[in-house]
């Protein structure tokens, strides 16, 4: 795999930029994992700017790429409009890169979450404790089920039957 971490606050910092890692016990992208701290305002439009240029560059056929956002899910400096902020995510399809958010931390806004995260075809989880933490990443098997893509570009058909109608759709 090939990893990459963008760390943001009032301003954005490429902390390991295309690291070709040798599996999950890398020295150096632990290293890096572990010296990430919060602090300070957060501009998340800038930041998903930068993960997502380091994500197309890092793109190819054949591999799936995959953003994280592990985030309050807050948004107080640069642009704070979630649609704007989710619009940096709304071209998965196409580019070929997925985003899955991890929500921590007090004062949780999982509306700005869910909007990033669906318009980047990916979910979302919060995490409130080490316990869950290690439920969702201890294992790959919980790790690849959270960020695995099961099918591409579904598509559904509804007949109704004579007489019914769709009063309301709710989905994409």
């Amino acid at each position: 795999d090939i990893v990459s971490i963008v760390q943001w606050s009032s301003g954005s910092a490429i902390i390991l930029d295309s690291r070709a890692v040798s599996g999950p016990n890398d020295a150096t992208l632990l290293l890096k994992i572990n010296s990430l701290v919060t602090s300070g305002s957060t501009d998340l439009h800038e930041g998903l700017m930068a993960a997502y240029e380091l994500a197309v560059k890092n793109r190819a056929l054949g591999r799936m790429s995959r953003g994280m956002l592990i985030s309050d899910g807050g948004a107080n400096t640069g642009i704070t409009d979630d649609q704007l902020i989710a619009s940096m995510a709304a071209d998965s399809e196409s580019e070929g890169i997925y985003l899955t958010g991890v929500g921590v931390g007090d004062g949780y806004n999982d509306t700005l979450m869910d909007n990033v995260t669906d318009k980047g075809k990916g979910a979302y989880v919060f995490v409130d404790s080490l316990d869950e933490a290690d439920r969702l990443f201890g294992d790959e098997h919980s790790f690849v089920s959270l960020v695995d893509i099961a099918a591409r570009d579904v598509r559904l058909s509804v007949a109704l039957p004579p007489g019914w109608y769709m009063e309301k759709f709710h989905g994409e």
